[in-house]
């Protein structure tokens, strides 16, 4: 116990330090250069939620895997939508044309694959045979953090330490945008809001992860806990913006300031997370069969068994205290909960085959 208060001390002192400690700034929405030749990992994750409409997951990758002949960074994109009524349509697409650009200056983002999907600091589109989806901003970001650096990782300092490997932040915990989608079917446009977070690695970041996040009229959220590099030790984090709070809960350990259950077979998760004045409780529900698996990148890049288990139809409650009194409740009726490593529910059946 001596020993993880030691170390809750020292992530409160660094906290505190300049900015300049932590090592991602929201100048790394731009592509960097494989820090490998045999394995990479860069990502760029669009959630995009309409409230009573439906959740949109986006994901632009490159990666070089152990089998390239030649260390070319190559294109994964991974397509999701779950509609607020109805089943998940998803596609995973690999290509080989790749056209990245900024990588000494993120004003010049830009991500192509020819002929699917364009992206930069602006807009994204996808022009999928049966996925066409466009998105613009449509007011001002909700950065992660406050102050000098907004772009800073939510475990603070620790990807910093060695052994641990991998950068990952949020750029924006939920932004306004416009948004138009077809599939062939159905037509749908309006308003909605997107998180989007950036990660890049050249092994494996963590040993497994809990993962939530949801985009409302009335709240937007993010909260995670990840084993640190190879260890069992377990941090937590998270950001809640809804109209009358606006709270950032500092990387902890679990059962310090942050107390978690969960059941992944069943779809559960419930975290409790403290603060000075405050406490915050979310409890989230999805049914198992609304989740599916992903194997990238962990098994196809780092040869390992991680495996990803994906729900964009979980509902969340979330209890808000201020003191002993209660501040506010908030349903969400969809959210993302993501489970991997130790955490997935070996009941999941058999990973599909990707596209």
């Amino acid at each position: 116990m001596q020993t993880i208060l030691l170390r809750q001390l020292l992530i409160t002192v660094c906290l505190l330090m300049p900015s300049a400690l932590f090592g991602t700034t929201l100048e790394d929405l731009r592509p960097h250069h494989p820090s490998s030749d045999k394995t990479w990992a860069e990502q760029w994750f669009y959630n995009v939620g309409v409230p009573g409409v439906g959740l949109f997951k986006i994901s632009l990758q490159t990666y070089i895997a152990p089998d390239f002949k030649q260390a070319n960074a190559k294109a994964y994109i991974h397509l999701a939508f779950t509609p607020l009524q109805g089943k998940t349509v998803k596609y995973d697409i690999f290509r080989d044309d790749l056209i990245l650009r900024g990588y000494d200056d993120a004003e010049q983002f830009h991500y192509e694959v020819p002929g699917i999907v364009v992206a930069n600091n602006d807009m994204l589109m996808v022009t999928h045979d049966d996925f066409h989806f466009t998105m613009r901003w449509n007011g001002e970001h909700a950065h992660y953090w406050h102050g000098s650096n907004p772009g800073q990782t939510p475990f603070s300092f620790v990807p910093e330490l060695p052994g641990v490997g991998g950068k990952w932040f949020l750029y924006t915990v939920g932004t306004p945008v416009l948004y138009r989608f077809s599939d062939g079917e159905q037509s749908l446009s309006g308003t909605g809001y997107t998180q989007l977070d950036k990660g890049w690695y050249d092994k494996e970041s963590s040993n497994g992860m809990i993962y939530s996040m949801g985009v409302s009229d009335h709240l937007h959220y993010m909260l995670t806990g990840a084993k640190v590099g190879t260890s069992s030790i377990e941090m937590w984090g998270g950001r809640y913006i809804s109209k009358d709070h606006d709270l950032i809960f500092y990387p902890t350990f679990n059962n310090l300031t942050v107390k978690r259950e969960y059941d992944s077979c069943a779809g559960y998760l419930k975290v409790e997370m403290r603060k000075l004045r405050y406490k915050m409780v979310m409890e989230a529900r999805s049914a198992l069969s609304d989740f599916y698996s992903q194997a990238f990148p962990s098994v196809i890049i780092f040869g390992g068994e991680q495996k990803y288990m994906k729900s964009m139809k979980a509902a969340a409650t979330f209890t808000l205290y201020q003191g002993d009194e209660l501040a506010e409740v908030i349903q969400m009726p969809q959210v993302l909960l993501e489970f991997s490593g130790p955490f997935y529910c070996d009941e999941m059946p058999p990973l599909q085959p990707d596209n």
